[in-house]
């Protein structure tokens, strides 16, 4: 009877030995699995914005669910983008507007914004630039899209933009031909050209107020006059585009003309 005891007793500890090294083994995987279940269930509560929808996404949503939710979440979002940019459209035309008030006798102005281009085979950055935007006096032609133009058609005047400075010039005293021509195209015959450049000197495009033959040129007061205030009304469409971002149909840096 008393062999027959210790037998037990001996079955018994062993295992109680064994359940204690099995709890040993089990319990830390277990705890881990537990606090990133946790973890992932509370990334989705604040990702969703509340607990039942949290909750939802994490354990019980499929990949068709998941999908559904990011295509509303991406038409929320453009739609917002598109709201966004078209209100800072308007304002970039309104302060156009003001500027071809401030620019006596001129017939329009043209925003061209500067954004990457191509890279040529040495692996150099083409930039280039799209006009954007455009105010005209009445009776008068906007003037020829131009979309993805070679920075380099602004030699004539790009060192002094990147100073700060508006610069005039004889349309027929342009090197760059197809710029010249552009301009030609819809009756400009002088130009004044001023950056668009946000409060930190980066210039991100140009404004270009024309005139055209039949126009009364001003006083050199009045050009120093206009040059001051397009200067003003430049930083301010730069502040404008940055807020603006991307247009949604091509995204990337924007400049003007």
């Amino acid at each position: 009877m008393f062999k027959l005891l210790a037998m037990f007793q001996g079955f018994l500890a062993l295992f109680v030995e064994l359940g204690r090294t099995s709890i040993r083994k089990i319990v830390p995987p277990l705890l881990m699995a537990g606090c990133v279940t946790c973890a992932y269930a509370l990334f989705q509560v604040n990702r969703e914005g509340s607990i039942p929808a949290g909750l939802r996404a994490a354990f019980f949503d499929d990949n068709t669910d998941r999908a559904e939710r990011h295509r509303i979440e991406t038409l929320a979002l453009m739609q917002a983008e598109l709201r966004q940019f078209a209100a800072a459209n308007k304002l970039i035309d309104q302060l156009l507007e003001t500027m071809l008030e401030r620019a006596p006798g001129a017939s329009r102005v043209r925003l061209a914004v500067i954004h990457n281009g191509v890279t040529g085979l040495t692996g150099t950055g083409l930039l280039r630039y799209d006009i954007t935007n455009t105010a005209t006096a009445a009776g008068r032609l906007p003037g020829q899209a131009a979309v993805n133009q070679p920075l380099s058609e602004w030699s004539d005047f790009l060192p002094v933009l990147l100073s700060g400075q508006c610069s005039f010039h004889r349309v027929t005293d342009l090197r760059a031909l197809a710029l010249r021509s552009r301009f030609e195209s819809y009756g400009s015959t002088s130009v004044l050209v001023c950056p668009a450049a946000d409060v930190q000197g980066k210039t991100v495009g140009a404004v270009f107020i024309s005139w055209d033959g039949a126009d009364p040129l001003p006083a050199a007061a009045e050009l120093r006059a206009a040059m001051a205030a397009e200067l003003h009304l430049g930083a301010q469409v730069a502040a404008v585009l940055d807020l603006q971002g991307p247009p949604p149909e091509a995204p990337g840096v924007a400049a003007t003309e």
